[in-house]
């Protein structure tokens, strides 16, 4: 099977290494993979057998132009954006596939914007008819709505050899204090990195900056009006160094507005890594594997971290539920399934080795 991919850029963001994971097992499966992009800026591993193509024209209007006017060779053309899906639709009808990472919507704050991607759904669903993989049961919800067939629900996974707990993370001599919360810094409006700021500052104000400190991951800019708080910023990190950050840490701070199925997520609770987070950690169950909010409720999210700071019981049954949690969602899994729906937009068999 021949893929085509079409990204305008390839980072350091959940999106990025769900789809590179996906083309890695493609690829190791004997299937051919082209990969076209306008820009390249990641730490995650780019397997070799990937061909990774530099769009021709630059830009977002270069990455659109191309998509818009190219007829590819291929079986399969994949994205990732429901506008992306569009234009890669006017001369690629019936072998676009659209991975939904999450609902195009909520990239926006507008209210006008939101309107157009709800109309770009319809056309994209309805008229093109494009084949649409949710990473979420969830997501395929929310999607559903638009689209008269069914949207197939691929949950995203973990690979548990890469993330579990470690108990002896050489992070732990990091620590300066009895508890670590870890905060994802990234910029987008969706991400809710306002709502975890405010949030940190409520927990200062609750409890004072003695007993905890604040890790920061990913390469946002947080700026925390707390004086004398301990802060260590960890930028980006490789598999290695993020399984040994979540197994020293305590509770991962998960503010998002909206989330399709969030890698880190995932690997915060592979890791042990209790998760304090909003409606958008849509698989947990609140006290059960996670303490979960309404999206925004900066008061409330600060309120349960000072809860488990006080309630050691409590910590170790949702760290205990959340580990368990995170077995059902299987990489390899998720990866095998990725590759049958394909198959089935190029019209081709599975081999015999399934």
């Amino acid at each position: 099977m021949n893929v085509v991919v079409i990204r305008h850029s390839i980072r350091n963001r959940g999106g990025d290494r769900l789809i590179l994971d996906y083309l890695s097992f493609l690829v190791s499966k004997g299937h051919h993979v082209i990969y076209w992009t306008n820009e390249i800026n990641t730490s995650f591993h780019v397997e070799p057998k990937i061909q990774i193509r530099r769009i021709f024209f630059p830009g977002v209007i270069g990455t659109v132009i191309f998509t818009l006017f190219t007829k590819f060779r291929s079986d399969v053309v994949l994205v990732d954006l429901v506008v992306m899906s569009l234009f890669a639709s006017v001369l690629n009808q019936g072998r676009v596939v659209y991975l939904a990472q999450d609902d195009d919507r909520t990239y926006y704050s507008l209210p006008l914007m939101r309107g157009f991607i709800e109309l770009v759904f319809r056309v994209v669903f309805i008229f093109f008819k494009v084949k649409v993989i949710a990473v979420s049961e969830y997501l395929t919800g929310q999607l559903q709505k638009f689209s008269r067939q069914k949207i197939e629900t691929i949950s995203n996974g973990i690979d548990q050899r890469i993330f579990h707990r470690e108990d002896q993370s050489r992070f732990l001599v990091e620590k300066t204090t009895s508890m670590a919360v870890v905060l994802y810094a990234r910029a987008d409006f969706r991400k809710g990195l306002d709502v975890g700021i405010k949030s940190v500052e409520e927990l200062a104000r609750l409890k004072g900056i003695n007993g905890w400190e604040l890790w920061i991951i990913g390469g946002g800019h947080v700026t925390v009006s707390v004086d004398g708080l301990k802060i260590k910023r960890w930028g980006f990190l490789k598999d290695d160094d993020l399984r040994a950050v979540f197994s020293a840490a305590d509770i991962y701070l998960l503010p998002s507005r909206h989330e399709g199925l969030s890698l880190l997520l995932l690997a915060a609770l592979a890791c042990g890594c209790v998760v304090v987070g909003t409606k958008a950690a849509n698989i947990l169950t609140n006290e059960q594997d996670g303490l979960i909010c309404a999206v925004e409720d900066w008061r409330i999210l600060a309120s349960n971290i000072s809860r488990l700071m006080d309630d050691k019981g409590l910590f170790e049954k949702l760290k205990n539920g959340g580990q368990k949690l995170s077995e059902r969602y299987s990489f390899r899994e998720s990866c095998e399934q990725f590759e049958k729906e394909i198959l089935l937009v190029a019209n081709q068999q599975l081999p015999k080795r399934y």
